[in-house]
C-alpha cells in the first residue's frame, strides 16, 4: 500500500485571498514585462527618462513622480510626471549629501517618508516646495553593474497611499529602468561618437581641400576669397568671416577678404562688432573669444558716423552675438587677424580655439607662399629681362653696329673697288638678315602666345640663323617632319637647343655645327653636334650650370638627355622625348 498525502482543507475565504493575490502578482509581472519591453525598445534617452517617470506614477497611483540622474555630487532632475509645465524644472539639482534621494543613493536602499514636514532634517525642502502640498515621499535607488546611476521618487498628499505595495512595484520597476537607461546612454554615446567621427572626417576633408588650394598657384586674392567663402563655415562652423591685414605704416587693420557681411562693412571701421577683440588679438598675438556679446557692456559709441553707418553698426550688433578673433603671424611678425562671426551665443571650447589657430596658421602659410611665388615671378621676370638685354647687346646691337660700319664704308669702297664693294654689300645683307632673325627670335620669346603657336622647326630655323650670323659659324639645320607639341615640351626643347648652341659657340671653337630635329611616330629626337675641341664630361666642375640646366629641362618633360664628347673630337648632345602612352578608359 502506498502512502497518501494528507489533504488540508482551507476555508473558502482563504482560497479566495490566495487566488486574488496570485492574480494580482501575475498582473503586476505582466505589466512590468510590458513596461520593460517598452523601456528597452526606446533608444532616445529623453524619451526613456520620461517613460520611466510616467510608469512610476501610474504603477503607484502617486500624485507625482520624479526621476533623478547622478552627476558628480549632485542629483539632476531629468524627468517629471504628474505636474503641468514641468519642463522649467528639468535640470534642477539637489546635493547628494543633503537629500533623501541622495541618502537612498548612498545606502543603496529604498526610503519611505510618511510625513515630509516632520522630517525636515533629512528632506531637501527646497526641492519639494516646487511641487506643492507634499506629505509622503518614497525613493528607490537605480543601481547598475558599475554603481548607482540615479533615483526614482514618488510623492503624494495622501499619507496612506505610498505603502508596501507601492514600494514593491517601484522596486520591481527599478531594474527595467536601469536597463533602459543604460541602453539609451550607450546608444547616445554611440551616436555622439558617430557624429564626432563624421565631424572629424568633414574637418579633415575641409583641411585637405584648404591645403590643396593653399598650395596651388592661385593668386593671394583668390585664395583669400576661397577660404572665407568655402572653408570657414565647414571648418569653424561660423556664419561670417573677415580677414584683416595690419598696415605697417599707420597700424590700421584693413579688410583683405570678407564673406557673409555687408559690402559696405568698411564704413563701420573700428565701430563694427568684434573690432575691439580683433585689435586685442593683434596686440597680444593670442585668440580672443566673445561667447555672448549681449552680456558684455557695449563699447563707447563712435562719433562722426553717418546715419547709414550707424544703421549698419546696429544691424551687425543685432545679427551677430558671438565672435572669435585669431591673429595671423608670419615669421614671428603679425600680419593681421581673422575674425569669425556667429549668429547665436557660442561657448568656444579649447578644441575649437585650437582648430581656429591651426586654420590661422594655414592661412598665414598661404599668404607666405603667395608672397614667395610673387617674389619668384618677379625674379624670373627680372632674370628674363636681363637675358634679353644681354642677347640684344651681344647679338643685335653688335650686328647693327657692324652693319652701320659697313654701310659707311661701302660708298667710298665702291668708287675704288666695285668687286670688293659688291662683297661688302652681300655681307651687309647677310648681317641684316641675321639681325632680323635675332629680333624675330627675341620677339617670339617676348610674346608667349605667339611662341606657343609656332612650330618648333620654325623656331629652330630662326635660332640657328641668328646665331650663325652673329658668330660667323656655319650651322646646318635638318628638320625631318613636324608635329604639334605641348607648350611645355616645345619650350624645354627650344631652351636646350639655345643653351647648347650658346655653349658651343663660346667654348668649343667649332668649324661647323649641325642641328637635327626628327619627329617619329612614338618620339621626338633633337641633336646638336659640333666638330670643336670637345671635353671630358667627367671633369665638368659644379660651377658650370649650363649642362645641369639642360638635364633639368629634359627631366621636366620626362625626356632623356645624352651627352657624348672627347677632347679634340667634338661634342654631341641628344635629347629623346617619348610620346606619352594614354591609358584606355574602360
Amino acid at each position: 500500500m502506498g502512502s497518501t498525502t494528507p489533504t488540508v482543507n482551507l476555508p473558502f475565504c482563504q482560497y479566495a485571498q490566495i487566488s486574488c493575490s496570485t492574480k494580482q502578482h501575475a498582473d503586476e509581472l505582466e505589466t512590468l514585462l510590458t513596461i520593460q519591453q517598452a523601456i528597452t525598445s526606446r533608444l532616445d534617452l529623453s524619451d526613456v527618462l520620461q517613460l520611466i517617470a510616467e510608469e512610476a506614477q501610474r504603477l503607484t497611483s502617486a500624485q507625482l513622480s520624479l526621476l533623478y540622474v547622478l552627476e558628480g555630487n549632485d542629483l539632476r532632475l531629468a524627468a517629471v510626471s504628474g505636474r503641468q509645465h514641468a519642463d522649467e524644472l528639468i535640470g534642477y539639482r539637489i546635493p547628494v549629501a543633503e537629500s533623501i534621494a541622495g541618502l537612498s543613493i548612498q545606502t543603496s536602499q529604498p526610503i519611505v517618508l510618511t510625513d515630509v514636514q516632520s522630517d525636515d532634517e533629512r528632506i531637501y525642502l527646497e526641492a519639494i516646495e516646487h511641487f506643492g502640498n507634499i506629505h509622503c515621499y518614497m525613493t528607490v535607488p537605480l543601481i547598475s553593474g558599475i554603481g548607482p546611476i540615479g533615483v526614482i521618487a514618488v510623492a503624494d498628499q495622501d499619507t496612506a497611499l505610498l505603502r508596501a505595495d507601492s514600494l514593491r512595484v517601484l522596486s520591481m520597476l527599478a531594474p527595467s529602468a536601469v536597463i533602459g537607461l543604460e541602453n539609451a546612454r550607450l546608444y547616445k554615446e554611440q551616436q555622439e561618437r558617430r557624429l564626432e567621427a563624421e565631424g572629424r572626417h568633414q574637418m579633415a576633408e575641409s583641411l585637405r581641400v584648404m591645403l590643396t588650394i593653399l598650395n596651388s598657384d592661385r593668386s593671394l586674392d583668390e585664395i583669400m576669397d576661397y577660404i572665407v567663402t568655402h572653408v570657414s563655415n565647414r571648418l569653424l562652423d561660423c556664419q561670417a568671416m573677415a580677414i584683416f591685414s595690419l598696415q605697417p605704416k599707420d597700424g590700421i587693420l584693413a579688410i583683405e577678404a570678407v564673406h557673409g557681411l555687408p559690402e559696405n562693412l568698411l564704413a563701420a571701421g573700428k565701430c563694427m562688432p568684434g573690432f575691439s577683440a580683433l585689435h586685442q588679438s593683434v596686440q597680444t598675438c593670442q585668440p580672443v573669444a566673445v561667447a555672448d556679446a549681449a552680456s558684455r557692456p557695449k563699447d563707447e559709441p563712435c562719433l562722426g558716423l553717418t546715419a547709414e553707418e550707424k544703421t549698419l553698426v546696429s544691424q551687425l550688433e543685432t545679427t551677430f552675438l558671438a565672435w572669435l578673433a585669431v591673429p595671423l603671424i608670419i615669421k614671428g611678425e603679425v600680419y593681421g587677424a581673422i575674425l569669425a562671426y556667429y549668429q547665436q551665443p557660442h561657448h568656444f571650447s579649447e578644441e575649437e580655439i585650437g582648430l581656429a589657430q591651426a586654420f590661422s596658421d594655414q592661412v598665414a602659410l598661404a599668404i607666405e607662399n603667395a608672397r614667395l611665388r610673387m617674389q619668384a615671378e618677379q625674379a624670373a621676370v627680372i632674370a628674363e629681362r636681363n637675358r634679353l638685354a644681354r642677347e640684344l647687346h651681344d647679338s643685335v646691337s653688335q650686328t647693327l653696329f657692324s652693319t652701320s660700319l659697313i654701310a659707311e664704308v661701302i660708298p667710298r669702297l665702291w668708287q675704288r673697288n666695285q668687286a670688293e664693294g659688291q662683297q661688302r654689300l652681300e655681307e651687309l645683307g647677310q648681317l641684316t638678315r641675321g639681325a632680323l632673325a635675332e629680333m624675330r627670335t627675341l620677339l617670339f620669346e617676348l610674346r608667349p602666345a605667339v611662341f606657343k603657336e609656332a612650330n618648333l622647326g620654325d623656331l629652330l630655323k630662326l635660332l640657328t640663323q641668328a646665331i650663325a650670323v652673329r658668330t660667323r659659324i656655319p650651322i646646318t639645320l635638318d628638320v625631318d617632319g613636324e608635329r604639334v607639341l605641348s607648350p611645355d615640351v616645345k619650350f624645354a626643347l627650344y631652351r636646350i637647343a639655345q643653351e647648347s648652341l650658346n655653349n658651343v659657340t663660346k667654348y668649343a671653337n667649332p668649324g661647323l655645327i649641325s642641328v637635327c630635329y626628327c619627329c617619329k611616330p612614338d618620339q621626338v629626337e633633337l641633336s646638336i653636334s659640333d666638330d670643336g675641341c670637345g671635353f671630358d664630361p667627367e671633369s665638368i666642375s659644379a660651377g658650370h650650370l649650363g649642362i645641369k640646366i639642360m638635364h633639368e629641362r629634359a627631366a621636366s618633360i620626362n625626356a632623356t638627355l645624352n651627352l657624348k664628347s672627347n677632347p679634340g673630337c667634338g661634342t654631341k648632345i641628344e635629347v629623346i622625348w617619348p610620346e606619352p602612352i594614354l591609358e584606355e578608359r574602360s
